[in-house]
């Protein structure tokens, strides 16, 4: 019999996933790549099931086992779609489910189809007391079943490089559009990512962890409660994503796989390739980039981008940028962030003005942006910059 806690805490990670998914599903224009999380969050709470159904419906565990089991396979592909849609530079209305990443689901299927043709003897050896299986049925299932979870656990694996690179690379892209990345919608994209990264470890962990040492390390509660704790934080930084948050494509990558579609050394080689920009031409992008700067102090304004930079140098987005990347060896934030803090040391010797007016009167949007982009350009904090001079 489970424990009270055990049985309220999956009803309320069920509930929760069961009020949730409505919701994300509401708004047209998320609607398309919501759907991912949609999938995942609908397995996590079939599976969650697990923890109730023998104990208060015995009767019904073989049909439940049959339903559950693809649902495990269900997960890594749902997630890594989901972390797909929330990065792309498509259009969320185009997003599509790409139902070739569920290449685990199929043969999933085919298992849990067998399993329910199992006497209920055999299923409760297999699936209850963990008993080893009698019976040539029973034998080849039980193999079946654990080469699908070898195979599911290096999928896991997969996962996770897949999800750190398409960050790393999507951390690259907002880095050459944007000026800061305090934004709300960057705020809950990143916030959104590192949930899905959390839920992802715990589950590794866990099962890594038990299998080594051969008993949980944690308990079926304080699993169940952190689980009901990550999936709440995702969906509710999933509601807070409203509005699309896009990064422009360059002219250079008109007509072509956007940069977080593409392999990163394919795009780092190829993206300035077809260029017709020279070093004459260059120098004077840089200084007409320079004169924009000194002359109106775009850089004062927390939501420059490089679009907005472009429009008023008169120089296109796409040679901004290579010029940035080329000849200043540097991408369109650590560039603005030059110029705030070189402002920022003059203010910062001139007078006496809290270290976080100076933050916000030089164009960043929090005071923890600006000492971590102090210290990278400076090797000292402000307050140190201010003492040593």
């Amino acid at each position: 019999m489970a424990e009270p806690i055990v049985l309220v805490l999956t009803a309320m990670l069920i509930g929760q996933i069961a009020l949730s998914v409505p919701v994300l599903l509401i708004k047209q224009s998320t609607r398309a790549y919501r759907i991912s999380l949609v999938v995942f969050l609908s397995a996590c709470g079939v599976l969650a099931l697990n923890a109730i159904v023998p104990a208060i419906i015995p009767d019904w565990y073989q049909a439940y086992t049959v339903i559950g089991f693809p649902m495990l396979f269900v997960l890594c592909p749902a997630l890594r779609l989901y972390i797909q849609g929330v990065t792309t530079q498509k259009s969320w209305t185009q997003y599509t489910l790409n139902l070739k990443k569920f290449v685990l689901l199929w043969p999933a299927i085919v298992v849990a189809s067998i399993i329910a043709t199992l006497p209920s003897q055999q299923h409760q050896a297999l699936f209850v007391t963990d008993e080893i299986p009698t019976g040539l049925h029973a034998v080849v299932l039980a193999g079946a079943m654990l080469a699908l979870i070898c195979a599911w656990l290096v999928e896991c694996g997969w996962t996770m490089v897949v999800i750190t690179k398409r960050l790393m690379v999507f951390r690259a892209e907002l880095k050459a559009h944007y000026s800061n990345l305090d934004d709300p919608r960057i705020f809950a994209t990143k916030r959104l990512i590192f949930m899905t990264m959390c839920i992802w470890v715990l589950a590794l962990s866990c099962a890594f962890l038990s299998s080594l040492f051969g008993h949980a390390i944690l308990t079926l509660g304080a699993e169940i409660l952190t689980a009901l704790i990550l999936i709440w934080s995702l969906t509710f930084f999933a509601m807070q994503q409203t509005t699309p948050l896009l990064i422009p494509a360059l002219d250079c990558e008109v007509g072509s796989v956007n940069a977080l579609d593409t392999p990163s050394s394919q795009g780092t080689v190829n993206k300035y390739h077809k260029s017709a920009l020279d070093t004459d031409r260059s120098a004077r992008i840089v200084k007409k980039v320079t004169s924009a700067m000194q002359d109106e102090k775009l850089y004062l304004d927390a939501d420059l981008t490089l679009q907005k930079l472009s429009d008023a140098s008169g120089v296109s987005a796409n040679y901004l940028s290579q010029v940035l990347n080329e000849t200043l060896k540097m991408n369109f934030f650590d560039f603005v962030n030059h110029w705030r803090i070189e402002a920022a040391k003059a203010r910062l010797l001139a007078g006496k003005e809290s270290v976080l007016h100076i933050a916000l009167e030089v164009g960043f949007n929090a005071r923890s942006s600006f000492y971590k982009a102090f210290k990278k350009e400076t090797g000292l904090t402000p307050r140190e910059f201010r003492l040593n001079r």
